[in-house]
């Protein structure tokens, strides 16, 4: 039988031009018993703060003499982009979740994430990806990827069937594994951070839960809705958006047609846009509760359409 410990390693990626050394911690939790290899990652967009508290309080919570296999967390992803509070790598411009699996031979992203790749892919069995809004949008929902019954034990009442991004870490393990693969969008834009922080806690335990990794009982899923058809609105003029709904309204419905928010200039105060609820119904799923610098081609608004999506009665 071996021995439980908790260990904290390193990904060396590269050196930088300042001579500083660009490594990814991993922290890795070795149970007793047989059991899978679960990889938890967060922090692949820099300015997704919640995912990253999260994944510290799992692995703080989680004794290793009760774990059956092994967690494998990286909860800083992409130091470069944590650094200056960004979406993408600062140094290149370049999206970390869309960069998977990497090269060893162009830009400092692709290195980052062939590093990633090459140190987590080979020992897991289970990816649980973590993501929220980020330092503006809330969001909420998880991908029902090729594991349904494990993406409804995160618990969230929206569940969404479609692809993940190409280039995703998610989307790269199950093209080349087929391993079973979660990713949770998870609140943002510092609203309901306390709410959302115990739902994503909630909801990596259960899942942990469900995989054998942790004993006890596993929560049942409650009646979720499994959407099929989403929408992104994003500005076509930058300026000042203006909000006409609150991020508690996410998960619920509204009319078509209704007025979800608009773009002021924020010199001539002139309205350049407006955002309408396109489905009926539409279901709101991700957006801007707090007035907010827009440019075009932000993320405003990801929406649903409630009248194609599926309801997954109670467990």
């Amino acid at each position: 039988m071996s021995k439980a410990k908790r260990t904290l390693d390193w990904i060396s990626v590269t050196r930088m031009a300042s001579g500083m050394d660009l490594k990814v911690a991993v922290h890795i939790l070795e149970g007793k018993a047989d059991g899978p290899t679960v990889v938890l990652t967060a922090g692949i967009h820099g300015d997704e703060l919640l995912p990253i508290e999260i994944t510290r309080r799992v692995v703080r919570e989680i004794d290793p003499d009760v774990l059956s296999g092994r967690l494998i967390a990286v909860p800083l992803a992409n130091p470069l982009a944590f650094e200056s509070f960004t979406r993408h790598t600062p140094t290149d411009m370049h999206n970390l979740n869309r960069m998977f699996p990497g090269t060893a031979d162009n830009w400092i992203t692709e290195l980052l994430a062939k590093a990633l790749v090459d140190y987590l892919v080979p020992e897991m069995d289970v990816l649980i990806d973590l993501h929220s809004g980020g330092a503006i949008p809330t969001v909420d929902y998880v991908y029902a990827l090729n594991d349904l019954e494990l993406s409804r034990a995160f618990l969230f009442p929206t569940l969404y069937r479609g692809s993940s991004y190409p280039g995703s870490l998610g989307t790269h393990v199950i093209e080349t594994t087929g391993k079973p693969v979660v990713v949770a969008e998870i609140g943002g834009g510092n609203r309901l951070d306390d709410q959302y922080l115990e739902r994503g806690i909630r909801g990596v335990m259960n899942c942990l839960r469900k995989l054998g990794s942790l004993s006890g009982e596993i929560e049942k899923a409650p009646e979720q809705l499994l959407l099929t058809k989403m929408q992104i609105l994003r500005p076509h003029y930058g300026g000042i958006l203006e909000p006409k709904f609150q991020a508690d309204r996410l998960g619920q419905s509204v009319a078509k047609d209704t007025l979800l928010g608009l773009t002021r200039d924020a010199q001539t105060f002139e309205v350049l846009e407006e955002f309408h609820a396109p489905f009926d119904p539409t279901h709101l799923v991700l957006a801007r509760g707090i007035l907010s610098k827009v440019n075009p081609g932000d993320y405003a608004y990801m929406l649903g359409d409630s009248a194609t999506a599926e309801t997954l009665p109670a467990q």
